[in-house]
């Protein structure tokens, strides 16, 4: 009787097995013969997509969790505020302006951040800014740009859903102003 119990363990086993192995095969057709579409018109499938998200999401919120944000000053956010128009509104907008054309082509679409960033801390933003997310075209701004700088733009973001459309229309584009500084001296 055990006998016969054992037995059938074993089958059930070896179809666990047999359906891991297909499942690899097929996968490794699916990736080697080109057929999964990796086109950035394409999107992903609901688990996919519910697996990126989940992943990103806690991802973030795992990485961050260790990081303080310093006190920012309104001139801090002032600040910042003239870098995400630099490094950010291209994909993203800002107060009052739209993003460029190509960002609509982007997969995943470039959140609207006055919406997204009520759901993140100043330390997640920060985090994102610094390291960019894998697979979304958000680059890490930590290779180029100075922590001091990215925690200020992290500051402006959080305040994004009030900041006034006038005043952000004001703000010098300060990735401008540091690129026409370093061209200066070409010029005379």
């Amino acid at each position: 009787m055990a006998n016969a119990r054992g037995f059938r363990w074993g089958a059930f086993l070896a179809g666990v097995v047999a359906a891991i192995l297909i499942a690899i095969v097929a996968g490794l057709a699916i990736i080697l013969g080109g057929l999964y579409p990796v086109a950035a018109s394409s999107h992903h499938s609901q688990p996919v997509r519910w697996a990126i998200m989940e992943a990103r999401e806690h991802g973030v919120q795992r990485s961050a969790a260790g990081l303080t944000a310093p006190r920012f000053t309104p001139a801090d956010i002032r600040e910042g505020g003239s870098h995400f128009k630099g490094m950010c509104q291209e994909c993203h907008g800002g107060p009052g302006a739209a993003p460029e054309e190509f960002a609509a082509g982007m997969n995943p679409h470039p959140p609207d951040l006055a919406r997204a960033a009520g759901d993140l801390s100043v330390e997640q933003v920060f985090w994102i800014a610094m390291n960019g997310l894998r697979m979304t075209g958000m680059p890490a701004f930590g290779k180029t740009d100075e922590d001091e700088e990215l925690w200020k733009v992290a500051a402006f973001v959080k305040q994004l859903p009030k900041f006034p459309a006038s005043e952000y229309a004001s703000l010098p584009n300060a990735h401008e102003e540091e690129h026409e500084a370093a061209e200066g001296h070409h010029h005379h």
